[in-house]
């Protein structure tokens, strides 16, 4: 929670007839009548604004008559003159319009235009360094008035669209124009956020941001010291303050603010927000605000203590096209629509273009790569499953070479510690995309460094990082509206970008869903390296639907080792296969082997919760596949693998002891001996486990120096012997290792004297390790 006393604006208050303070008696009179809906839309334009509003059974009245008026003059705003095209996708900048000979209309266009006026402080803010915001967006100049004539407002715009200055300024102006000061520990307007790292956003567009520990008793101790005015939190660590201390008051409050309403009053937030609900004054203004078009907006309003809310969609007018014929050109937005039939609204910026790429589930890493390398340059957010997911990718794009030289990756995500997240989303928003380099002359290098952010959901929303040039969904989203708000961190403020989602061939229809949903996509390029070529048969595919030119050996390692990536950008053209690499990572570091499993098995799990299952079938995921995306060396102990048949993922065979892998952090390497040798010598059935599984890899170890030795004494280690000899001398072997065995747990021989005994003085046990019988078992 994050809070700021507004004093240098103290001085600034008005008194306005009352308006100050909020319309107690405007919000006790309005009923609940259901809202008729109706539109207005800027001539020549290219977004309308519709806005709602029930009939008053009051509405002879002088109170009544003046907020019809101010909402008329509001609808007039935006229908008598055109929207700048650039301006609908503003959300902290405003892109300035053409200069006009007129300055009557320059003013008309101004935030100086707006009623009721906003105070002489908010201007200056709004129109000096380092803001500089000439002209409000079509949703600020919608919201601003509705919210000032006492109206409870429910708008809907696309992300990037300045909904964030729409409800702040009217927040700041209410409790400027308050005739009665509030009190040292009263708050006049509470701001709710889904995610911290929001909030901070908002925080640090509110004023500038004073850093310091986000413990709650910090958090307090500073809301003491400031006096704070507005109150920015997460739902869960506002209840927690209101429900346990006893610092803020609420009984005076003036305005509450829902941003990214679908989500928080969503049933995950239910509870929560019901709580804090229960302790706000009824008599508010109350503001929800979304990217989304949410259905059931009536539930909504209800659910948050509105009363006849006025419904602000702000959308944007897109001529009806061919997506899959479109050319780059046809993507700007079109300002003068020709008819109703010709004319669809979308659901995403008008500067972002929409990509996807078909391709199979163990090609995606090798594709999204050489995607990084192509476009090194740029700065990228890439959106995965799960937390599990996002650390295992982010471990091993740093172990592979990087796109260039200086390029970083930044991991977040809902299970990282606060300070993690706030110093990644620090550095990623201070990367520069045209940061130069030196060369070895000390020359400044023309050569530009890009920077990718490797995350969930979690950055989803409302999150404002410049210059994002793409945004890629490695994954498609388990929540289909999510889809929306991740491409929106790119083509903000009017700015031009791009997204692509990765989809395997039986998740092609979801490039349908989305365009039903008002999304425009279009294939990828193929002058891009990581597109797979269109001409390939789609008959022979592992299932995916696009060719790859496998071994057909058996072997993962021959598998790998031959696999050919094709590329569209031309015959001579193929992407590098980094599965094989990995698959030697893992090999040598635990802590990827263990991440990787990890990954896979909160991927199997979030892919069964999604909410397109009809395009996302569970059934139809290869898991063998899955698994061999992940070089995964075993498969781990779940339900849904039980009874599984995986023709596509080869296991490591028995010669890899994989309780041997060790970490390649000393620390944890030893701890982890330590906890090993603690359960071998508890026995049980995990630890036999482990013990037949070293002493197989030991005996084909064993088995690989004896054929060493007779090479090196000239004889043929592959000449064949006789069925009966050979079935003699594999007895012979496990008769002898079982004697020395029983021998060594009796105690009538010491483990030095075993050692000896069984491999000539080498001790081939000292590396084993591992906390489970598999390596699905740590951690799971």
């Amino acid at each position: 929670m994050n809070s700021h006393k507004l004093k240098q604006h103290k001085s600034t208050r008005v008194s306005n007839n009352g308006n100050g303070n909020k319309s107690r008696e405007d919000s006790a009179g309005r009923d609940d009548d259901d809202m008729k809906k109706s539109s207005s839309s800027s001539s020549g334009a290219d977004c309308t604004a519709s806005m709602s509003k029930s009939k008053s059974k009051k509405n002879k009245s002088k109170r009544k008559r003046a907020n019809s008026n101010a909402s008329d003059a509001a609808s007039s705003d935006i229908s008598d003159k055109p929207i700048s095209s650039n301006s609908n996708d503003n959300e902290s900048d405003n892109s300035p319009t053409p200069a006009d000979s007129d300055s009557n209309n320059i003013m008309s266009n101004s935030f100086a235009a707006i009623q009721p006026p906003l105070s002489p402080s908010i201007l200056s803010f709004l129109t000096t360094t380092p803001y500089n915001f000439p002209t409000p967006t079509p949703v600020q100049s919608t919201t601003i008035p509705l919210f000032l004539t006492h109206h409870d407002v429910f708008v809907r715009a696309v992300t990037g669209s300045g909904k964030t200055l729409a409800f702040l300024i009217p927040v700041v102006e209410m409790i400027l124009r308050r005739t009665s000061l509030l009190k040292k520990n009263q708050v006049g307007a509470l701001i709710l956020e889904p995610t911290r790292e929001l909030a901070r956003q908002t925080y640090t567009v509110t004023i500038i941001l004073r850093r310091g520990p986000s413990a709650v008793s910090r958090d307090l101790q500073q809301f003491a010291k400031l006096q704070s005015d507005i109150v920015i939190g997460t739902p869960g660590r506002v209840d927690d303050v209101l429900t346990r201390y006893e610092n803020i008051d609420v009984s005076q409050l003036e305005v509450l603010i829902l941003d990214e309403s679908d989500v928080l009053l969503d049933m995950g937030f239910e509870v929560t927000l019901t709580s804090i609900l229960s302790r706000l004054p009824r008599m508010r203004r109350t503001g929800l605000f979304s990217a989304t078009n949410t259905s059931g907006v009536k539930r909504l309003c209800v659910k948050s203590g509105m009363r006849n809310p006025v419904v602000v969609d702000v959308a944007i007018n897109a001529m009806h096209n061919d997506d899959r014929k479109m050319g780059a050109e046809d993507c700007e937005q079109q300002l003068v629509p020709t008819s109703k039939q010709q004319q669809q609204q979308q659901a995403t910026p008008s500067s972002l273009t929409n990509y996807y790429i078909v391709c199979p589930l163990d090609e995606k890493l090798s594709r999204l790569l050489s995607f990084l390398h192509q476009h090194s340059s740029e700065k990228v957010i890439i959106f995965f499953l799960t937390c599990a997911c996002v650390e295992y990718y982010s471990t091993v794009l740093k172990e592979l070479m990087p796109p260039c030289k200086g390029y970083e990756y930044e991991a977040l995500h809902g299970k990282l510690v606060q300070k993690r997240r706030e110093k990644t989303m620090e550095r990623f928003r201070e990367r520069k995309n045209d940061e130069a380099g030196q060369d070895n002359n000390n020359n400044n290098s023309s050569v530009a460094v890009g920077s990718a952010l490797l995350c969930t959901d979690v950055a989803a929303r409302g999150l404002d990082v410049p210059d994002i040039s793409w945004t890629v969904q490695f994954d498609a989203p388990v929540d289909p509206s999510s889809y929306v708000h991740r491409v929106g961190r790119s083509a903000r403020a009017g700015r031009t970008g791009k997204s692509l989602v990765f989809l395997t061939r039986k998740e092609e229809a979801y490039v349908d869903f989305l365009r039903l949903r008002k999304v425009p996509l279009r294939e990828l390029p193929d002058e891009e390296v990581c597109k797979p070529p269109s001409t390939e048969d789609a008959g022979d595919a592992n299932g995916d639907g696009v060719k790859t030119l496998l071994s057909a050996e058996t072997s993962s390692e021959q598998t790998t080792a031959k696999r050919i990536i094709k590329s569209s950008a031309g015959p001579a053209v193929f992407v590098p296969d980094v599965l094989p690499t990995i698959r030697n990572y893992v090999l040598k570091d635990r802590d990827i082997l263990e991440k990787g499993t990890k990954a896979y098995t909160s991927y199997i799990r979030a892919y069964k919760e999604h909410h397109c299952n009809f395009v996302f079938r569970f059934a139809s995921l290869d898991l063998g596949l899955l698994a061999t995306s992940f070089s995964l060396l075993r498969l781990p102990k779940m339900p849904e693998l039980r009874d599984k048949q995986l023709p596509n993922f080869t296991p490591a065979g028995p010669e890899i002891n994989i309780h041997s892998i060790p970490f390649k952090d000393k620390t944890r390497e030893a701890a982890r001996q330590k906890r090993l040798q603690a359960e071998l010598a508890a026995g049980g059935k995990n630890a036999k486990q482990i013990k037949a599984e070293q002493r197989a890899a030991e005996r084909i170890a064993k088995s690989k120096e004896r054929r060493a030795a007779e090479i090196a004494k000239g004889r043929n280690p592959h000449k064949k012997k006789g069925k009966q000899q050979q079935i003699f001398d594999e007895w012979d072997e496990l008769a002898k290792e079982e004697r020395l065995y029983k021998k060594l747990r009796s105690k009538k021989i010491s483990k030095e004297e075993y050692d000896e005994l069984m491999f000539g003085g080498k001790n081939k046990t000292g590396g084993d390790g591992g906390s489970s019988g598999s390596d699905a078992d740590s951690d799971e």
